[in-house]
């Protein structure tokens, strides 16, 4: 093979084909999420807001994001064949479509179509994310999962940060008020209404992943067994609780905390528009992260994952301090004017939470995502479904206690569960350590039978079904300049 197609971090070009295709994807999930994750913000408030008039129940925005979860994680076991009929690019696609659907219903709401547009949705978000998980898989290689799943994260979580930005334009136009007003409603949700479609465009035009699995199409039932089969071994019994973790937190800085911020009136006049910082902030921490382990790089892993997950733990713990000593109990249930836990609500100690928050959660799941690419290269749709599925499945949950739970027994059950999952983290972390130590003893003379013939390998550790093992891949090319055309 010519060396103008080395596979090495240090002789690859950044802006190959594959590279390139992660950029499309994250340029797709960008616009999607401006969309979603602005929505997901305001929504409690504006279902909050439209209560007034009596058509609505005023926690109809909890039960809804219940919903869309509660779906998302029973879809979940059929998302992996589904993404491997329709192709990641196409599932992605038609995922989006789901996304539209739902926005549109904000300009009429009415609560039926709220709960099945949010079902709906939950559908096309176990499609989305398993579609992008086998399609990021698939234009990596063990050199370029920590920099294009850092990259891809940064990039579409950029859209907080952009969303935020929106979201704060339009609230101080609109002034200081508490309350978001029905026309402003209408042109949110028609924006984010169209930023869906536009994003399905983007996914449709992807190209064909560069590094294409082979799927046996000839039994899908099989398939979906692999995906029991695959929860049930020793590395994913154990990363449950670390899915299960991002899960909780998910819902805390997605819904949970913004509502808070938006709900604690002593933190200013305009709280709609302080909701918009906090969106701002917890977007910035996102890209920040993001940028500082895309920028890192290969050089992550000599850092070692488990000591990045050891930051993002400790980031989340000082979150959950500051959320305590900030915000009264109740902030998550109604609007109040009460103190915080030792301290008057601070706006300042808010905007930082929100940042922090929004770095912690980049820390766990660029990490997630590398350590799934890099241990399931076979089986990355079904891995990707188990780790949606299990952190739907506690999003799921908080969303359907936040109701009726105070905000400090969030914070207790989010510190509990954030350093079991850090323990259980550092736990896999060791097995897959010593599981490439193995691999690495075999692959010296293979790697030197290979360049000896211009040839170059590929090693890659695959969790086996049955038992752990050590897989050797070897990919060949026709076209010695495919890697740099489009």
């Amino acid at each position: 093979m010519s060396g103008n197609l080395s596979l090495s971090l240090g002789e690859m070009p950044f802006f190959d084909v594959p590279t390139l295709n992660v950029i499309q994807l994250g340029f797709g999930f960008l616009t999607n999420f401006f969309a979603f994750n602005s929505q997901g913000f305001i929504e409690e408030a504006v279902i909050d807001s439209a209560s007034d008039s009596g058509n609505l129940n005023k926690h109809a925005g909890y039960y809804s994001l219940s919903i869309i979860y509660a779906v998302f994680t029973v879809a979940n076991f059929a998302a992996a064949p589904i993404v491997d009929i329709l192709t990641p690019k196409w599932a992605m696609f038609f995922g989006s479509l789901c996304y539209a659907v739902f926005q549109v219903g904000f300009l009429f709401l009415n609560e039926w179509y709220l709960y099945a547009s949010s079902a709906l949705l939950g559908f096309g978000a176990s499609i989305i994310w398993t579609g992008q998980g086998s399609y990021l898989s698939q234009n990596c290689t063990k050199e370029t999962t920590s920099r294009n799943s850092a990259m891809l994260w940064a990039m579409s979580e950029s859209s907080l940060l952009a969303g935020g930005a929106f979201l704060f334009i339009v609230f101080s136009v609109q002034g200081a008020t508490d309350q978001i007003a029905t026309s402003t409603i209408n042109i949110l949700y028609s924006v984010f209404f169209v930023l869906s479609l536009i994003s399905s465009i983007i996914f449709a035009l992807l190209r064909q992943p560069f590094y294409v699995e082979t799927v046996d199409r000839k039994n899908y039932g099989k398939l979906v067994g692999s995906t029991f089969e695959l929860m049930f071994t020793k590395k994913m019994i154990a990363l449950a609780f670390v899915f299960a973790y991002t899960g909780i937190e998910q819902s805390f800085w997605t819904s949970i905390y913004p509502t808070s911020v938006s709900f604690t009136r002593k933190l200013g006049s305009n709280t709609n528009a302080l909701l918009a910082l906090n969106a701002i902030c917890t977007g910035f921490g996102q890209m920040f992260a993001g940028a500082i382990f895309g920028l890192l790089g290969d050089k992550s892993r000599k850092i070692g994952r488990d000591s990045i997950i050891l930051l993002g733990t400790i980031v989340h713990l000082v979150v959950y301090a500051l959320c305590y000593i900030n915000f009264p109990a109740d902030s998550s249930l109604k609007k109040t004017d009460d103190m915080g836990g030792l301290i008057e609500p601070s706006l300042a100690i808010a905007l930082i939470a929100g940042a922090l928050l929004g770095f912690g959660d980049a820390v766990w799941n660029t990490q997630i995502y590398s350590f799934l690419c890099d241990t399931y290269p076979k089986q990355s749709a079904q891995a990707f479904a188990l780790f949606k599925f299990y952190q739907s499945a506690l999003s799921c949950a908080a969303f359907f206690y936040a109701p009726v739970l105070q905000l400090y027994w969030h914070l207790v059950i989010l510190v509990i569960t954030s350093l079991f999952a850090a323990s259980c983290f550092f736990y896999v972390e060791r097995i897959s350590r010593e599981t490439t130590s193995v691999r690495d003893s075999y692959n010296f003379e293979a790697e030197k039978e290979a360049r000896a013939v211009g040839g170059d390998i590929q090693y890659r550790v695959e969790d086996n079904l049955e038992h752990n093992s050590v897989t050797m891949m070897s990919r060949k090319y026709t076209d010695p300049d495919a890697l740099h055309k489009f």
